[in-house]
């Protein structure tokens, strides 16, 4: 995040208890603080200079996101627990590259959202009893649970892919209903 922008940015707003969506945003990202926009990247996410030049001002995407997840924020006593989940595959990376931008309009990106998130990835292991050895991109775990991804890295195709991924998980784990001889005596 100190060397690489955020030239891409999307995400879809899910209910909570059926994970069907209720709203999304998507938004290229103008380069900012003269960080390098590596050719790598551009190949890898299909996003063009153009593309990314035709996107808001960090500070618009920040003030602009900051908005859109607060005003889907519930009232509660306490509001941090009012405050969307964040969700994504190996999340960590991405929070460092919204902390950066948000910390660079003089906002704080986990005041947004709640702090604590829910990671595909180590969903992925507990789910297929992985170790960490094996490969577990967001393609990869979308092809072990049978999901359609087309033109991953694209922001709103792996948004997309994620939230029918975690709907997966949320399947895998409610039907087990916390039995776990059922797991046991189906092999």
């Amino acid at each position: 995040p100190r060397e690489n922008p955020i030239t891409q940015f999307a995400c879809v707003i899910l209910d909570y208890e059926t994970l069907k969506e209720v709203d999304r945003y998507e938004t290229f990202i103008k380069p900012y603080n003269e960080l390098v926009i590596t050719q790598d990247a551009l190949d890898k996410t299909m996003v063009s200079m153009t593309d990314i030049k035709k996107g808001i001002s960090v500070e618009a995407f920040v003030s602009t996101l900051d908005k859109f997840l607060r005003g889907h924020n519930t009232s509660k006593k306490r509001p941090e627990m009012g405050r969307l989940v964040p969700v994504g595959q190996n999340i960590p990376f991405d929070n460092r590259f919204l902390t950066y931008a948000f910390k660079l309009c003089g906002k704080k990106w986990l005041e947004c959202v709640y702090d604590n998130f829910i990671d595909t990835y180590p969903l992925a292991k507990l789910t297929w009893g992985l170790t960490g050895e094996e490969k577990l991109t967001l393609g990869i775990n979308c092809e072990r649970a049978k999901i359609k991804l087309t033109d991953a890295h694209g922001a709103m195709n792996d948004v997309l892919a994620t939230a029918e991924l975690l709907r997966y998980f949320k399947k895998k784990l409610r039907s087990k209903k916390g039995d776990v001889a059922a797991e046991t005596s189906e092999g």
